[in-house]
């Protein structure tokens, strides 16, 4: 099969996310459509032919595991129901590589997206020869990123900015680094706005899922510092622990503070 003509179904709610994933596919090769959530990629998997589905778990709407269950429905409008669907996921927790599976999802893995291991993962599920290898990443672990568990505490020297983390992520492309920075400086502050109001009015499930998307957007971006504390945000607000979560706002907002400051050297 030649080169372009695969194509790729991205489902990804959150902007800096869905840039990096779509940059990373098309220096791969391939073709990718991008939607905000699973309703959208039910809705797009009815009407046009893809080869293989990358699915964000938790997202607006309908998350991962219910349009997977949509998708693999013998009664629902999609004509193929058994096309690959490959998690993609910032929870490491012990479990949610089952809850995937049993969904009817083909594979995992985890965010941020370590290229080579998107690229193993593609290639596993895709026609052959439909990658083009001189844009893939190196077989070595030069250029890996090892996903960010789950499990830990708070990480107070956490570094402000990981610039070599997030090229290996962009695949060196700096061009693509400086696009996808300037979206996400842009995006956040609007995030941090909209986790202000769920904590205002007491939303601890829209806080969480606001905390997530966060720390998923500056994880991939290298903000290790910032993605600390939403991490830590996003785990009170799963807890209901909202005075929690409301303390460790200030801490939100200066650690995004740093990032810009030192991202607008890039």
């Amino acid at each position: 099969m030649r080169r372009g003509v695969v194509r790729i179904l991205l489902a990804e709610d959150n902007i800096t996310n869905q840039m990096v994933a779509v940059g990373i596919l098309k220096k791969m090769g391939l073709r990718v459509d991008a939607v905000a959530n699973g309703a959208e990629a039910v809705k797009a998997l009815e009407t046009l032919p893809y080869d293989l589905v990358l699915m964000d778990v938790q997202m607006p709407v309908m998350d991962g595991l219910e349009a997977t269950r949509a998708i693999r429905n013998p009664q629902s409008a999609v004509p193929n129901h058994g096309i690959p669907i490959i998690a993609m996921t910032a929870h490491a927790m012990q479990g949610d590589r089952e809850r995937c599976l049993d969904a009817g999802m083909n594979d995992y893995v985890a965010k941020p997206v370590d290229p080579h291991a998107l690229a193993e993962a593609l290639e596993k599920w895709l026609p052959k020869e439909t990658l083009t290898t001189k844009d893939q990443p190196p077989g070595e672990d030069v250029g890996r990123v090892t996903p960010h568990g789950e499990a830990g505490g708070h990480e107070p020297d956490a570094p402000v900015f990981d610039r070599a983390g997030m090229m290996a992520r962009m695949m060196d492309d700096e061009d693509l680094a400086r696009t996808v920075i300037k979206t996400f400086l842009d995006d956040v502050p609007k995030q941090i706005e909209a986790l202000r109001g769920y904590l205002e009015t007491g939303d601890a499930t829209s806080a969480e899922r606001q905390a997530h998307t966060i720390k998923g957007a500056s994880a991939n971006l290298g903000g290790e510092a910032l993605r600390a504390v939403a991490f830590e945000m996003e785990k009170a607000g799963k807890a209901g622990e909202m005075d929690v979560a409301t303390a460790h706002l200030p801490e939100l907002e200066t650690q995004f503070a740093r990032l810009k400051e030192v991202m607008n050297e890039f």
